[in-house]
C-alpha cells in the first residue's frame, strides 16, 4: 500500500501536536500539574484511610465551605471542618474513593490559587447505632450530631446495620499555594 507524502505529513503533524496527558486524567502532563495531582492523590488516600488528622493538616487556615446555598447557616470554616471530620471518622467504617481529574486551572492573575475539577466515585459504609436518635442535651451537643450523607436512603436504612452508599459526582478542590506548600481552601 502506497501512502501519499501529503497524507503522511498531515498524520505526523497531527500526532506531533497532540497534547500528552497525565495517565488516567484529562490534565496536560506538565511538572506543575503532576505536583498538583500528587497532592490531590494524597488527599484521596487520606479520604480512603479515613485519616481526619491528615485531611485537617491539608486544609488551609482560611478553609471555608458555603455548601453552595444562599443560607449561611450551613457555612463553616476550619473549625467546622474539624468537627465534621471527627464525626466522619467515627461514623464511616470503610471508604473507596476514586478520582478522575478533568481540569486544573491556574489563573494568570492569581497563580497561587488553583482549581482542580474532577469527577469522583465514593463508596462507603456507615454504621448508626440501633434505637432512636439521642435527645438534644446541653452538656453534649456532639452526641446529637450525625452525618447527613444520603437523606433519602437514611430514612429507609435499618438502624444498627452497616449500609453501603455510593455517590458519583463532580467536585472542585480550591487550593492555595504558599511557597512550596499546597493547602485546600474549599471542596473537601
Amino acid at each position: 500500500m502506497h501512502r501519499s507524502p501529503i497524507r503522511s505529513l498531515a498524520v505526523t503533524l497531527l500526532l506531533g501536536c497532540a497534547t500528552t496527558h497525565i495517565a488516567n486524567t484529562d490534565v496536560p502532563d506538565t511538572a506543575e500539574n503532576r505536583d498538583i495531582v500528587a497532592f490531590c492523590e494524597r488527599y484521596r488516600h487520606a479520604v480512603e484511610a479515613r485519616d481526619a488528622r491528615t485531611l485537617l493538616a491539608m486544609a488551609s487556615p482560611r478553609y471555608f465551605e458555603d455548601a453552595g446555598t444562599p443560607d449561611g447557616a450551613d457555612d463553616y470554616g476550619v473549625e467546622g471542618l474539624s468537627r465534621l471530620l471527627t464525626l466522619w471518622a467515627d461514623e464511616v467504617n470503610e471508604v473507596r474513593y476514586e478520582i478522575r481529574y478533568r481540569r486544573i486551572t491556574i489563573p494568570q492573575d492569581n497563580p497561587d490559587r488553583i482549581q482542580v475539577d474532577y469527577t469522583y466515585t465514593g463508596s462507603y459504609t456507615i454504621h448508626r447505632p440501633a434505637g432512636p436518635p439521642p435527645e438534644p442535651s446541653s452538656r453534649s451537643r456532639r452526641a446529637t450530631l450525625h452525618l447527613n450523607i444520603d437523606p433519602v436512603r437514611d430514612a429507609s436504612a435499618p438502624q444498627g446495620d452497616e449500609v453501603w452508599y455510593r455517590r458519583v459526582a463532580d467536585n472542585r478542590l480550591e487550593i492555595e499555594r504558599d511557597g512550596d506548600t499546597l493547602r485546600i481552601v474549599s471542596g473537601m
